[in-house]
């Protein structure tokens, strides 16, 4: 069931006997339950009427039961249990035992007073399982993917509009760029530069430029992007303001390696016909991140990437035994890596 009409049902009061949320967007998951204790619960008889287990340490059974059990002094009742692994094909994390049987039982007639809300982060569940194709059918079964592109930029712009502030497509594709793609991150982002143009204020490039933060992973995202690109006076740059700020010179290291290990992940699949959703799934990281990585990689051929990921190995051990000067290892190292994109190139 799509995010949005299951919004539009509650804020409607048209409350579901079972939900199911999966996927990894956990900050919109969080949103989406807020909406629901916000909205079907009395807020004077919150503690009475909202329970929230965890299903890896209170069994199915003790949950249901709890289900079933009147609304005290209010209308509804609210039972919320996370980490509902019996739903995919992972292993139980514990000897708790989860009864599925249960939970089959109790979806014959779930009682119309209570919202079951079971959540998973796992991207999929687990078709093959009768309980799994039941709640497909009797539940409401809400995907939290992670956003991208045009879901992503339209996101943000919606969360704008809440904060009373307006920001338009290329403005919103910036501030992904310099943000990056984690929505809990985005969001306190795109508050603070509503709160500085003030309600009705529109966030034009300048302000982004001038007030959002920019992690060190985007720093050092945003560093290879000028490598990639043939700009080693700005990577350097990049470098040198990096590491001005106190940044550790073998934490900035591991952060090269993990993005050169993206890139020649990235370079090793593409050829094999995989879509941009598949490689992130496979590499766990955002599909944003992997479309960026894609971009930088064909600047590269695989043996250099595999060539670079060895000199950072080299590196760093030197780094840790104190072989070298840490500043002008990086320095080379950014330098080699720019000889071997020059090198691709030619």
């Amino acid at each position: 069931m799509p995010l949005l009409s299951a919004i539009r049902e509650i804020r409607q009061k048209q409350y579901a006997p079972v939900y199911v949320l999966h996927g990894p967007e956990s900050f919109l998951a969080e949103e989406f339950l807020s909406l629901a204790r916000r909205e079907m619960i009395d807020p004077d008889f919150s503690d009475l009427n909202i329970s929230v287990y965890d299903c890896t340490e209170t069994s199915l059974s003790d949950i249901l039961q709890d289900a079933e059990t009147l609304p005290f002094m209010g209308e509804h009742r609210l039972v919320i249990a996370r980490q509902a692994y019996f739903l995919t094909g992972s292993k139980p994390p514990s000897k708790v035992e989860s009864d599925p049987d249960a939970l089959l039982g109790y979806m014959q007639n779930p009682p119309a007073y209570t919202s079951l809300i079971l959540q998973t982060e796992a991207e999929k569940l687990d078709e093959r399982k009768k309980l799994v194709k039941t709640l497909q059918q009797k539940a409401k079964v809400i995907p939290f993917m992670h956003l991208k592109d045009g879901d992503l930029y339209a996101w943000i712009e919606r969360q704008a509009d809440k904060y009373r502030a307006s920001i338009q497509r290329p403005q919103s594709m910036k501030l992904v760029e310099r943000v990056g793609s984690e929505l809990r991150l985005l969001d306190k982002e795109i508050e603070k530069l509503a709160i500085f143009v003030g309600e009705g204020g529109t966030i034009t490039d300048q302000i982004i430029e001038d007030l959002a933060a920019r992690t060190l992973e985007q720093d050092v995202f945003a560093l290879i992007e000028q490598v990639a690109s043939g700009r080693l006076d700005r990577a350097l740059r990049m470098l040198y303001d990096s590491m001005k700020t106190g940044e550790e010179p073998i934490k900035l290291l591991s952060l090269f390696a993990r993005q050169f290990r993206m890139l020649l992940q990235v370079r090793q699949l593409a050829p094999r016909g995989y879509s941009q959703q598949q490689m992130a799934g496979m590499i766990k990281m955002h599909p944003y991140a992997v479309k960026k990585a894609m971009e930088q990689a064909r600047h590269f051929s695989e043996d250099s990437l595999k060539k670079l990921l060895l000199i950072l190995a080299e590196d760093d051990f030197r780094m840790k035994s104190g072989q070298v000067d840490k500043r002008l290892a990086l320095e080379l190292f950014i330098t080699r890596a720019y000889e071997e994109r020059s090198r691709t190139s030619r």
